[in-house]
């Protein structure tokens, strides 16, 4: 599942570079005609400066941009050619011009880590703060990209910390969301907030707790991140940490008083969650912290009927020794039993009968599980247990 749906359109920017780069690229019958304007491009593509300063001699627009509104500036940025980028600024090219996708130079040179560029830049007079299409901007993608230096020095020219993509997403999200510990660090010292919601209501904590960043997660709860709050899809910290199997994560939210019951739309729960992928570290802990091991999900599902039918043999023991009722049936009246059988999961099926499970009990259907059953070994199992 994505339950972070378009969290930032990265790529987009990144097409957009890669198509401009393609058509200067392109035999002169299928992009441009064979002029000045053309080789003016080429020559910002390919590093050539002095056929950059011959052209501007000649008279050529040094702000002409092609189609996809790519400029010489901004090609030269891209491609960290500082001595054309130099020679630009030195002619007085505007330094903001954008692309089709609201990328400046600026914002091109932060994301391909360019330091020289930037700086060079900056101090032309670029504007820090200007965002493209999707409301990206160029400390965004540094952060994106680990650019730490970069980010820096956005930062000290007064990058403000706290603009929102399109889709709501900020630079600690982004942050949150990449494990950039420091820059986490430094984000929170300039007071960036913590609580704001992206559009599908996910927070730098979700973000950071989704993809297992347990330091982040800490630093962020030690700033009072509110830990609780629902995403769109009705999950929480809490939840995406269990389902994606991080463990410390997990004990941090927990520690820190996480409800560890709250359900999703599907009714399940964190331990719900964990019995299905299997995670024992994960369902100890949540269990350690009072999770109801007995809970149904839609459907009538347990995590001991998930943990059954997916073969995880040390969930299933684990649900059972601290007190799962062992033959609850789901709305179909299916036991954990019957699953295990249905999937071939022999051990399963040793596990749950040796623990006492009732190979009589009948589903919805009037079938047992010695009826479900498809593997020799385990039907011989059943009626030797059904006897």
């Amino acid at each position: 599942m994505n339950y972070i749906k378009n969290l930032v359109n990265y790529t987009r920017t990144s097409l957009l570079f890669t198509i401009a780069m393609a058509l200067l690229l392109l035999p002169v019958s299928s992009a441009f005609a064979e002029d000045d304007n053309i080789e003016f491009l080429k020559a910002a593509f390919a590093g050539k400066p002095e056929t950059i300063n011959q052209l501007i001699e000649k008279g050529i627009d040094p702000n002409l941009q092609n189609e996809m509104g790519f400029s010489a500036l901004i090609i030269a940025s891209q491609y960290g050619h500082a001595d054309i980028v130099n020679l630009l600024l030195d002619k007085n090219v505007k330094v903001d011009l954008q692309n089709k996708g609201g990328a400046t130079a600026l914002t091109i040179a932060a994301k391909n880590g360019h330091e020289a560029v930037v700086n060079a830049l900056l101090a032309k007079g670029a504007k820090v703060d200007i965002q493209t299409t999707d409301g990206i901007t160029a400390l965004m993608l540094a952060i994106q990209k680990g650019h730490e230096s970069i980010v820096d020095v956005l930062i000290a020219k007064g990058a403000n910390i706290n603009l929102q993509t399109k889709d709501k997403v900020t630079a600690l999200m982004i942050a949150a969301l990449e494990g950039r510990t420091s820059i986490v660090e430094k984000l929170l010292a300039k007071n960036a907030p913590i609580d704001t919601l992206a559009s599908d209501n996910t927070t730098a904590l979700y973000m950071a707790a989704r993809n297992g960043h347990t330091t982040i997660v800490e630093m962020l709860l030690a700033k009072n991140a509110p830990i609780d709050l629902l995403a769109a899809n009705d999950t929480t910290a809490l939840y995406i940490a269990a389902q994606n199997g991080h463990t410390d994560v997990v004990n941090a939210l927990l520690t820190k008083g996480a409800k560890v019951d709250l359900k999703d739309k599907n009714e399940a729960t964190a331990l719900t969650l964990a019995a299905l992928i299997g995670n024992t570290d994960v369902a100890k802990a949540l269990i350690k912290h009072g999770a109801k091991i007995d809970h149904k999900a839609a459907n009538g599902f347990t995590a001991l009927i998930l943990a059954a039918q997916n073969g995880h043999t040390p969930i299933i023991e684990l649900l059972l020794d601290n007190g799962a009722q062992i033959d609850l049936q789901n709305e179909d009246g299916i036991t954990a039993l019957m699953w295990a059988a249905l999937h071939d999961h022999t051990d399963a099926v040793k596990v749950l009968l040796a623990k006492g499970a009732n190979a009589k009990i009948k589903s919805k259907t009037g079938k047992t599980a010695v009826e479900i059953a498809k593997d020799p070994a385990i039907i011989e199992l059943l009626k030797a247990a059904a006897d």
